[in-house]
């Protein structure tokens, strides 16, 4: 009787045993395959820009370097560095005085209204004409109503420039600001060293926000591409040797393979392949495969 029972005990402690096994199974959460979060945006007609870009540094767009007209000690600053004068407003006093003579103080003046830019030389320091020996001078101005950016083109860009085109220009010190200027000189050769070509760009500055000494970036718009089908650069992948976009489609991703033109650092010509107000993702599209149920993001 106790062996009945002990088999008994061992059947039912297997059989709920296994059964609890399975139910365990057959609850277990099996993942739903979630759907890809995506943006897009619609193809639209729009302009691109072809540009070369430039570093350069800005300067006044006259700058003289003025000199004491006697030998003497600089007494007075009657301005500072970085104030604006008036032509033959003064500047600057000198001490010529001799041993047993007694001199007024000389002046110095501003040969143009401008900004003065450097002083060479301190209160007591010699100051001397220009001739007849190359001295440093007193200080130098700078007529800053516009101003130059001279910066320094590469030889492949040189058939692409022209006296007269448009330039945009930006500066750290306005990070939001867009100066525009021209291209105003074109030098006539070369740079053997550096195998660059040397430009003037002319820019505006009637607000004096452009200091010489700046660093500037020069954006050429060397032409200008309108009434074209674009989408942003980012929509356009690279699938082996061919150029693809995938765009949604009843809630999936559909990959078109496209012809694409000429581009900007934002957007992208699109020759075949779309038609204005296709929707195309523009992020979340690396990976993606054709098929692939999406979730746009608004």
């Amino acid at each position: 009787m106790k062996k009945k029972l002990f088999l008994l005990t061992l059947y039912l402690f297997f059989f709920y045993g296994c059964g609890k096994k399975k139910e365990k199974v057959a609850n277990t959460d099996i993942p739903i395959e979630k759907k890809a979060l995506v943006k897009i945006t619609k193809v639209k007609i729009g302009k691109i820009e072809e540009t070369v870009s430039l570093v350069g540094d800005i300067y006044g767009w006259r700058e003289v370097k003025v000199y004491t007209k006697v030998n003497g000690r600089l007494a007075k600053k009657m301005k500072d560095e970085g104030e604006m004068v008036k032509e033959n407003e003064v500047v600057a006093l000198v001490n010529r005085d001799e041993p047993a003579l007694k001199y007024t103080e000389a002046e110095i003046k501003s040969p143009i209204d401008g900004i003065i830019t450097k002083y060479f030389a301190d209160i007591g320091d010699d100051v001397f004409p220009a001739q007849p020996m190359p001295r440093e001078p007193v200080f130098t101005i700078a007529d800053i109503n516009k101003v130059k950016l001279e910066a320094h083109l590469s030889e492949k860009d040189i058939a692409k420039v022209a006296k007269g085109q448009k330039v945009r220009i930006f500066v750290d010190a306005f990070p939001e600001k867009i100066f525009w200027g021209e291209i105003s000189e074109i030098a006539p050769t070369i740079n053997p060293l550096t195998r660059k070509l040397k430009l003037g760009i002319e820019v505006a500055n009637k607000e004096f926000y452009l200091k010489p000494g700046m660093f500037g970036r020069a954006e050429i718009i060397v032409r200008e591409y309108d009434n074209i089908l674009t989408v942003p650069l980012k929509a356009v992948l690279d699938r082996g040797k061919q150029k693809i976009v995938l765009t949604v489609r009843e809630n999936k991703a559909k990959m078109l393979p496209v012809e694409t033109g000429i581009n900007d650092e934002e957007n992208m010509e699109i020759k075949r392949g779309l038609t204005v107000g296709e929707r195309v993702i523009v992020e979340g599209n690396y990976g993606l495969l054709e098929g692939t149920e999406v979730e746009v993001i608004k």
